[in-house]
């Protein structure tokens, strides 16, 4: 199996610098350009629905694009942290293959402009580039922090984050595609229109 292309995955999470509450952060690596559009996380008739595989993980399930695959133990032997992970069943021409990885951890709900803060000066540490939130996302009702960036190592390609608070837990989606702007946002749409949280 080709090595996958993911350099988003490490969430250790400290916000040491939030007065208010002591939670955790995802210290991710993550590609975004300052040229790609915002986007809603919420499925528009233009976006494609997911008809593919679906992912169990821990509190939500997650339906792939059509073509997808399983990939969770190739990400976990990368960071353990990883709950779920997929990527593109086919490699494409230039070997990257388009993936998504789920993370989760246990945290008190933080205002988004403190996780917001706190993200930006990891990815900054973590050597990511063009570090840029776009409008909110919603995931599966959800509100979403939205963040794209460069990540050292894998320039050319968006690393796409969405974070978000659930039944006490805090859930880091990461979708890392070389992709161009547009395409790359119209698929972290349908990836996140496939999420569902479980039931209670």
């Amino acid at each position: 199996m080709r090595r996958i292309h993911a350099l988003a995955l490490i969430p250790f999470f400290a916000l040491a610098a939030c007065s208010t509450a002591t939670t955790t952060t995802p210290t991710t690596e993550a590609p975004a350009t300052a040229s790609a559009p915002a986007t809603s996380a919420s499925a528009s008739p233009t976006t494609a629905q997911s008809t593919g595989e679906t992912l169990s993980g821990s509190g939500y399930t997650l339906t792939l694009p059509k073509g997808w695959e399983d990939a969770t133990e190739a990400f976990q032997k990368l960071q353990p942290q990883v709950d779920s992970g997929a990527k593109q069943t086919k490699d494409t021409s230039d070997g990257f293959n388009d993936n998504v990885n789920v993370i989760t951890q246990a945290s008190a709900e933080v205002p988004f402009d403190q996780l917001q803060s706190a993200i930006k000066s990891q990815l900054e540490g973590a050597g990511s580039t063009d570090i840029e939130f776009k409008e909110n996302a919603q995931l599966d009702g959800k509100e979403a922090l939205q963040v794209w960036s460069h990540t050292k190592g894998a320039e050319k390609a968006h690393t796409i984050q969405f974070m978000a608070f659930n039944n006490g837990n805090m859930f880091v989606v990461t979708v890392s595609t070389n992709l161009a702007d547009e395409k790359a946002a119209a698929l972290a749409q349908q990836i996140l229109g496939g999420w569902k949280w479980a039931s209670a």
